[in-house]
């Protein structure tokens, strides 16, 4: 498809966007390096990374680029390359110049990226060196150019059931994503939020989560070009009507009438990131609800 011209600048500003696929019931987020050539969004990850698994089960995918005060969302099909595969060499070679244009324009634009692995081949686990990763292409089917705004400095706010230093490092980001799905396919927004005795709130700059639906809230810290130093968290679980706007407004500094419509997320997995180890848990109130359900 073609893109506006917005959408084309906002994809050029930033190597750093965030992912989203469907994780049986719930949308998984992550942060991804891309680029946007030959029409489409270009990526690598780890062969045994889960997106690339769940890109293989269902290839509805979403992609988010957010400029600060604006953003672009990508949606459409997600493909794995397999450079170990006959059948991805196939693809490869009759997509022509496609695929070709996609990896040049990705190498190119994510120099930096490369030289921090380089920095981190001592730490870098097997999973994750050359000879392993696989190339996913997103064919955009919708493009949406997103009007927000810029995020106030917040209070320090504890994502739950994550490690002590990924909460130490997100206590004070400002500026989360909120995933769910619309139509089949997952959409994502940047986000006000807050977590109050393990209770999660956020507002979403643009778009109203049903209550009752299955969603995630996204929390990240990216380094300019050292993929070992990035941190983040995907809470998921089940929205509900939420009545926070009071708590996001004091977190913010912000006129409560100034808080987007808001909900309620009620954890039931997170999974969090520090560099390339990952850890998913269950939050306490998800485990006695599950216990008291037995």
């Amino acid at each position: 498809m073609r893109l506006t011209k917005d959408a084309q600048d906002l994809l050029g500003q930033s190597p750093i966007g965030m992912l989203a696929l469907r994780a049986g019931r719930f949308p998984l987020v992550n942060p991804a390096v891309f680029s946007f050539a030959a029409g489409s969004l270009w990526l690598t990850t780890s062969r045994f990374a889960a997106k690339t698994m769940l890109a293989r089960r269902d290839p509805r995918a979403a992609f988010l680029v957010d400029s600060g005060s604006r953003a672009v969302l990508l949606r459409g099909a997600i493909e794995v390359f397999d450079p170990l595969s006959v059948s991805s060499q196939v693809r490869a070679m009759l997509d022509g110049p496609g695929y070709v244009l996609g990896m040049a324009g990705y190498a190119l634009k994510n120099a930096p990226f490369v030289a921090g692995y380089a920095l981190d081949v001592t730490r870098l686990p097997r999973e994750w060196l050359p000879y392993n990763r696989v190339v996913l292409r997103l064919r955009p089917s919708h493009a949406e150019v997103i009007e927000g705004e810029q995020f106030p400095p917040a209070q320090a706010a504890r994502v739950p059931a994550v490690p002590a230093e990924v909460s130490r490092r997100l206590a004070g980001v400002s500026r989360g994503y909120a995933c769910w799905f619309e139509g089949g396919m997952p959409v994502i927004r940047p986000c006000f939020w807050e977590v109050d005795r393990g209770q999660v709130s956020l507002a979403p700059v643009n778009g109203k989560p049903r209550a009752g639906s299955p969603g995630a809230l996204v929390v990240e810290s990216h380094h300019r070009f050292r993929p070992s130093q990035m941190v983040g968290a995907c809470v998921r679980g089940t929205f509900a009507a939420g009545d926070g706007a009071d708590d996001i407004a004091e977190r913010y500094g912000i006129d409560p009438d100034a808080v987007p419509f808001m909900v309620e997320l009620r954890p039931e997995r997170v999974t969090s990131w520090r560099g390339f180890a990952v850890t998913t848990a269950v939050p306490r109130a998800a485990r006695e609800l599950r216990i008291a359900q037995a």
